[in-house]
């Protein structure tokens, strides 16, 4: 007996251990962990601000979690101010992870002040990539009146940009294959702290150079957010060592002694390149890239841009050989674009109801005739047709609504055409709303009641598009991305590379990469003295300052805002007065015709007096957010971040623009081809008429 109840007691004992221990943090990576983990970090995603309005209303934010990170909690901090009118006792806010519901709380008080609250998300709702945190509001005011407080504009909460998402995590120190390095040089936190850089050595060598941009440019296209960059850093950068993920890339005959060995130990002929994966500390990680000639290691840089290869790579080294196709697919631009997701989209609750759609398009393309959306969608029956309709916007912008009908909510379409005065280049939003209105829903609320609309997959947006030829920034990056790819782009960089040179030309990459898909596309870096019939006949990107880049010296009496002749600050010229101490500060990037009179091509001079400028300039460059605040064909930036924009070259004519808009269109082609055809043969018919009735055009008119 006495032996059982200590058994028992042993039993409970080991039970409320279990009970009272921490919960294990959860691993969504679903890679094997060990004992050598990373310090935790804390990945923030804010909000932007909202105004949630109405009796019914939400607010979404999506938030990453990567594959290998180990997620210990989710904080989500909501910061707010409801209407002073609202009723506390009957007014709720409810949370939902992923749709899933799991928190509801009440407005703290109606005095109109600025609220917080902290709020811990339930890990088992996460998944692996994008999380959708979704709020809604039920904001009901103060002695409403039956069926009119739902239309009232009293009914509002705002949401401040304050808010946000705290995802806390730990992941393996070290990565075990080329693969897992790979997909976390480029993660989130790593891009946005800084994590991983790319290094070169100090011989200036235009080789490693070239597939170092290669490399950023490829791995940038791939990235879920655009803060952040790779910086491109020289062997003997303090700031090289300092980095958790590094790509190497170097010459065999410049690698420090250590890399040598590494690559001495595998063995590296003349031909191939080589990647090896180097473990060289907890949490740091580097990847090798280096071959014996330029050939092969521009070869091997342009394999960072290939992800279906570099997911390939399960072991710790690759050998490319030098007949190896790493190129991608050519992605050409889509004419149908299905956005509703492959499930559909799901709208959901009374009132305005909101979906919005990133649209990834060539940035040197724009709008052509005959452009539309085909919408797929159904809807619930218990609306009150009279009001309830769906509407469609592109960057905000209205393109066109369509009423609902009882008869037609279970399967309902619609084609609305898209003027062409709409702006898609690169990156656009599309926008569904559906407003879901119920008659008397103040004397009918139940919850089984409440509207629904889906868009099915089979909704699609059709793009007629034509390429702009236009030199401005608006079109940016055009006509040295065009088509998601590079377009005959020769890069020229001073002899000596400096630091801050450096930065603006990995920033620089980073946005042009962004608007490529794969690593097609040419790309030659050379050095001033480099120039030669390819170069001359390219598009062309000059980087440095007139001490350092001869090129752009050569080349001052071409550029829109000019040196000095002693190359110390910017000129003043019909557009602007410039002080010279001022002009010292200064930066500029300006968009000028091809400096050879070559046809089609384009020169892009990014210079600066000083570096400072270079920087200056380069933060512009260099920003998704900030491309634009470049418009024209020529801009300046000062070291307080303020920009002045400029256009020197003429307005192209809308009409020739238009005419060719409608010349380059198939179907407008083949209109033209069967007109012309049919006025040949009206007129063959007409002549042989003629003949044959022997009409004759005399004097006085036509004669038999």
């Amino acid at each position: 007996m006495k032996k059982r109840l200590t058994m028992t007691l042993i039993l409970m004992a080991s039970l409320l251990v279990m009970l009272i221990q921490p919960v294990a943090a959860a691993n969504y990576g679903g890679e094997a962990q060990t004992d050598l983990r990373t310090a935790p970090q804390t990945f923030t995603t804010n909000f932007t601000d909202h105004s949630m309005k109405g009796l019914f209303s939400t607010v979404e934010q999506t938030f990453w979690v990567a594959k290998d990170w180990n997620v210990q909690s989710v904080l989500l901090h909501l910061e707010y101010r409801a209407t002073p009118l609202a009723d506390t006792q009957l007014s709720s806010l409810t949370v939902a992870i992923n749709d899933s519901y799991f928190y509801s709380f009440r407005p703290a008080d109606n005095t109109g002040g600025r609220h917080g609250i902290d709020i811990y998300v339930p890990l088992e709702f996460l998944k692996v990539g994008y999380n959708n945190i979704r709020i809604d509001g039920y904001m009901r005011t103060q002695d409403a009146l039956p069926c009119v407080d739902d239309v009232s504009e009293a009914n509002w909460l705002d949401v401040f940009k304050e808010s946000a998402i705290f995802v806390q995590y730990d992941k393996n120190a070290f990565t075990t294959s080329i693969e897992s390095f790979y997909n976390r040089f480029f993660e989130v936190d790593s891009l946005r702290y800084g994590e991983s850089v790319f290094v070169v050595s100090d011989t200036n060598n235009t080789g490693e150079l070239n597939a170092a941009l290669r490399g950023v440019a490829g791995l940038s296209n791939q990235t879920i957010y655009t803060d952040g960059y790779f910086p491109i850093l020289t062997s003997s950068d303090p700031a090289a060592n300092q980095a958790k993920n590094r790509i190497v890339i170097s010459k065999y005959d410049q690698l420090t002694a250590n890399y040598r060995s590494v690559v001495d130990q595998i063995g590296l002929n003349d031909e191939d390149a080589l990647l090896v994966l180097v473990n060289e500390g907890i949490g740091t990680n580097t990847l090798v890239v280096t071959a014996k000639n330029d050939v092969a290691l521009i070869n091997a840089g342009e394999m960072l841009g290939n992800p279906s290869l570099m997911n390939q790579l399960k072991a710790n080294t690759k050998v490319l050989g030098k007949n190896e196709d790493v190129k991608t697919p050519v992605v050409e631009p889509e004419t149908y674009i299905n956005f509703a997701g492959n499930d559909g989209t799901y709208f959901k609750g009374a009132f305005r109801q909101v979906k919005e759609f990133t649209i990834n398009y060539p940035a040197n393309r724009s709008l052509s005739d005959a452009s539309e959306f085909y919408l797929n969608y159904r809807y619930s029956e218990n609306l009150d047709f009279e009001r309830s309709l769906m509407t469609v916007y592109i960057n905000d912008i209205p393109v066109g609504s369509r009423k609902l009908f009882l008869e037609k909510a279970g399967g309902d379409e619609a084609t609305i055409a898209i003027p062409t005065d709409i702006d898609i280049g690169g990156a656009f939003q599309v926008k569904i709303a559906f407003d879901l209105e119920i008659k008397d829903l103040w004397c009918s609320l139940r919850q089984g009641d409440m509207p629904w609309a889906y868009l099915t997959q089979e909704t699609m947006l059709k793009i007629n598009s034509v390429a702009s030829d236009d030199l401005i920034f608006e079109n940016y990056p055009s006509p040295f991305v065009s088509d998601y790819n590079f377009n005959a782009v020769t890069m020229v960089v001073p002899d000596q590379l400096d630091k801050d040179t450096s930065n603006t030309l990995a920033k620089m990459f980073r946005v042009l990469g962004r608007y490529t898909k794969g690593n097609n596309g040419e790309l030659t870096v050379i050095h001033p003295d480099g120039m030669n019939e390819t170069a001359v006949s390219s598009n062309i990107i000059a980087l440095g300052t007139d001490q350092n880049n001869s090129f752009i010296k050569n080349s001052n009496d071409k550029l829109y805002f000019k040196f000095n002749a002693e190359g110390t600050t910017f000129e003043t010229n019909e557009k602007l007065i410039i002080d010279p101490v001022y002009g010292e500060t200064l930066g500029s990037v300006q968009l000028l015709n091809s400096l050879y009179s070559k046809p089609g091509r384009a020169a892009l001079m990014v210079t600066a007096p000083q570096n400072i400028g270079l920087t200056a300039i380069g933060n512009n460059l260099g920003e998704l957010k900030n491309l634009g605040r470049l418009t024209g064909d020529a801009v300046l930036a000062d070291t307080n971040g303020n920009v002045m924009t400029y256009r020197f070259k003429a307005i192209q004519n809308p009409t020739v623009a238009v005419v060719k808009q409608v010349a380059l269109r198939q179907d407008a082609q083949i209109f033209i081809l069967v007109s012309v055809m049919f006025l040949i043969l009206l007129a063959v018919g007409v002549a042989f008429v003629i003949r044959k009735n022997g009409i004759q055009l005399k004097k006085g008119g036509w004669r038999k």
